[in-house]
């Protein structure tokens, strides 16, 4: 008898306290149903969407190839206005590890700089969307310099902690980079 599978969005809604999204994302993996989260991290239901994208990201971490086939899918959603900002953080937080994909490491660069740039944008978005703008940016160094200028800026007029330490720890890293 074929055991029938779980429903993914009865499994996304409960409790906190009951979420435990690294064990969901395993049981995910182990019945094939990627597809299904990533279409429940698409919905407009801001608490399904945004669990959605936190167990993708678990998902990831367990199995990176069963979710790099949903990638351009992912970075095309961060097209859409109103995302809640747990769909931004956890898309971004993928990108910080993993590279972005060369064809859409333009559109990333843009997207990623106004988030960096918007003082009202979640700490953790403008935190995880400066690792990918220096990941991209690496082998180029206009871009670089172009980071630099921000993160400058950033360092003068910014009081968040979590901010404040992720940009002195990229402004080293440019630096060594450019000694090499």
């Amino acid at each position: 008898m074929e055991s029938r599978p779980f429903n993914i969005k009865d499994a996304l809604l409960p409790d906190i306290r009951e979420f435990k999204a690294p064990a969901l994302a395993q049981k995910i993996i182990n019945s094939n149903q990627i597809s299904e989260l990533v279409s429940l991290a698409f919905e407009k239901d801001h608490l399904l969407s945004s669990r959605a994208m936190w167990v993708f990201g678990h998902c990831s971490d367990i199995d990176y190839n069963c979710t790099k086939p949903y990638h351009l899918k992912l970075i095309n959603n961060l097209k859409q206005k109103n995302l809640h900002n747990g769909v931004i953080r956890n898309t971004l937080r993928l990108f910080q590890i993993h590279s972005v994909p060369k064809k859409t490491e333009s559109f990333m660069l843009d997207k990623c700089f106004e988030y960096i740039k918007n003082p009202s944008e979640a700490i953790a978005v403008r935190v995880f969307a400066i690792r990918v703008v220096f990941n991209i940016s690496k082998p180029y160094p206009e871009l670089l310099n172009e980071l630099l200028i921000v993160l400058n800026h950033l360092s003068e007029t910014e009081e968040g902690p979590g901010i404040r330490s992720r940009v002195k720890n990229t402004i080293k890293a440019i630096q060594k980079l450019k000694k090499i």
